[in-house]
């Protein structure tokens, strides 16, 4: 759909903002994006911050920018109920809500991106190409090969519930009508879960692209933090709960340690999961040759202090 007639309606491309503590995380994914001067895509930053540094930096903005909306959550709503709320505020034709400490490689995204789903023919989902960024160590790290992300979404859906081949919802890019939002009754499987539903309500046209998000790991102040030191315990108790949710039993669900068939499946998939990551690995050691550390690190300079430095042979899986 030509993106002047589709402007005059509704924003092809609504970039959603949850944002919570990090004025200047969120301020390296707005700015860029202003900066392009389109016409067709809206902002949203939706903040449960504990201070004002958000609101001080984005009213800033929001004056000279009408595609710039603000809304400062009063009470703070939770990780994920803010996540829904800017899904419900959003009015573009495709959604992509960008945690506050990922940011995309491209500093012309939102043209990039529009041009990209224009290429694949407008797809149900679009996900973007994965680049870790260890904040403790200020490493690039390389993700799992596109190749093998697009077999296991594909063909096994359900293993999402067990290992993330996707990424946070940062790298996913979706139409705005066909996607329902996060279980907040869920932490540490609120996003594959999602995933998962998204691809077996019906059948979907889902591909994966060329652009990559920069995804943070390690931040003090993020979900996957807060609950890394009980994350097989509270795995195992979603996992139960996701299998009173479905009406049809998924595979995915008895992935567990609380009984014995999901103990003897988990040691299954384990040698499965290595051949992945030494896949992942041989494929990703050229990259190291590349500009891309280096990029990464321009396109985050004002953010940090020390450089950023590669790391091709370590990848980081959930």
């Amino acid at each position: 759909m030509p993106a002047k007639a589709q402007s005059e309606q509704q924003p092809l491309l609504s970039f959603l903002i949850p944002a919570y503590n990090f004025a200047s995380g969120v301020r390296r994914i707005v700015v860029p994006l202003l900066a392009e001067g389109r016409s067709d895509i809206e902002i949203l930053v939706h903040d449960d911050s504990s201070d004002n540094s958000v609101g001080a930096a984005m009213h800033a903005l929001a004056g000279s920018h009408p595609c710039l909306r603000y809304v400062k959550n009063s009470p703070a709503l939770g990780a994920v109920p803010n996540w829904n709320s800017l899904l419900r505020s959003a009015r573009g034709r495709y959604v992509i809500l960008i945690h506050h400490d990922d940011f995309p490689l491209s500093e012309r995204f939102a043209a990039d991106l529009l041009d990209e789903l224009e290429r694949k023919d407008w797809p149900d989902a679009l996900v973007l190409t994965r680049l870790i960024y260890d904040v403790g160590r200020r490493k690039v790290i390389y993700d799992i090969c596109n190749s093998l992300r697009r077999v296991i979404v594909n063909h096994w859906p359900a293993y999402l519930l067990r290992r993330n081949p996707i990424g946070p919802p940062s790298v996913l890019v979706v139409r705005r009508d066909q996607f329902e939002g996060y279980d907040p009754a869920l932490q540490w499987l609120v996003d594959v879960e999602a995933y998962f539903r998204f691809l077996t309500a019906q059948e979907r046209r889902l591909v994966f692209g060329d652009l990559t998000m920069v995804c943070s790991t390690g931040s003090s102040n993020s979900i996957t933090t807060e609950i890394w030191g009980s994350r097989g315990e509270i795995a195992d108790a979603e996992l139960a709960y996701l299998e009173t949710k479905y009406s049809r039993k998924t595979w995915g669900t008895q992935l567990r340690r609380t009984n014995l068939w999901g103990r003897f499946l988990l040691l299954l998939e384990w040698p499965m999961w290595a051949a992945v990551k030494l896949v992942s690995a041989i494929c990703s050691a050229p990259m190291r040759f590349t500009s891309l550390p280096a990029a990464v690190a321009d396109r985050n300079n004002s953010y940090q202090s020390e450089p950023i430095t590669d790391d091709s042979a370590c990848l980081k899986y959930r």
